[in-house]
């Protein structure tokens, strides 16, 4: 037998189903406290009670499920699950379990590649397959009984994968570096003789010598009424005999005012 890696002072859970011989089994557990010695365990768990067993997370470094001699033991996800979550934060999972060779959606057997999806679902990592083996007369006959299950396509594959360095739903404070906010930003002050030019009062709105003329800079001049595309509007006040500008407002560019033209309104 592999000793699987185990060694002095460790928890070992052996997990096993009605399928299994007795002797066979005992042979196992007593290896295995061999390996352990004094300070380890070895825990013994029927596959059918195991969901019920009530043991704490990150109980053991290794799990033994299906490899009693003789075993033909199946692994539900839930089985899976739990296994994973009993299992100590780097331990191991050693599984053995009879797989189909060719692929049967209908069937309770999974296929090797199949199985090793569900312990990868399960949250065990670095999944791989250690062997394959046929099947002897036995072990036929005991998965025709126990399983329900008659295939010429049986092999034993076995198969380890390991828990994360980690407990699922662990957490920790992570250390987050914060600047200083800085001062908001202070407005420019504004020169009181540009805010006196272009604040209007109440009065010049409504007065009527008012106007608003689009006009078209170029240079220095100005071109008043002009059939191109007016890039500033002018606000002039009329008096008798002259205009006077009083200021210039910039126009934004919109495809609508390209509708400019000759004989359209002010």
């Amino acid at each position: 037998m592999a000793d699987f890696g185990i060694s002095a002072g460790q928890f070992v859970a052996v997990v096993w189903d009605k399928s299994s011989p007795v002797e066979a089994l005992k042979g196992l557990v007593d290896k295995l406290q061999a390996l352990t010695g004094n300070e380890g365990r070895v825990s013994v768990e029927n596959i059918n009670q195991l969901l019920q067993s009530a043991h704490k997370e990150s109980s053991f470094d290794i799990i033994l499920s299906g490899l009693v001699p003789g075993s033909t033991t199946l692994h539900s996800a839930e089985i899976l699950a739990e296994i994973a979550r009993i299992l100590r934060p780097g331990g191991c999972l050693f599984l053995k379990e009879p797989v189909e060779t060719a692929v049967d959606n209908n069937s309770k057997v999974k296929t090797a590649s199949k199985l090793c999806s569900a312990l990868t679902l399960s949250g065990l990592v670095e999944v791989k397959e250690l062997q394959r083996e046929p099947l002897t007369p036995e072990e036929v006959q005991s998965v025709r009984e126990h399983l329900g299950h008659e295939s010429d396509n049986l092999l034993f594959v076995q198969i380890t994968g390991k828990k994360p360095n980690f407990e699922v739903g662990s957490s920790r404070q992570l250390k987050l570096s914060i600047t200083k906010k800085s001062s908001p930003s202070v407005k420019p002050a504004v020169d009181p003789a540009a805010a006196k030019l272009w604040t209007l009062s109440a009065n010049d709105m409504e007065d009527d010598s008012m106007h608003l003329w689009p006009c078209r800079r170029t240079g220095k001049r100005e071109v008043k009424g002009t059939d191109e595309l007016p890039t500033q509007v002018s606000l002039w006040k009329l008096l008798p005999g002259r205009c006077l500008p009083l200021c210039q407002l910039p126009l934004p560019w919109d495809a609508s005012l390209q509708t400019w033209g000759k004989g359209a309104s002010e």
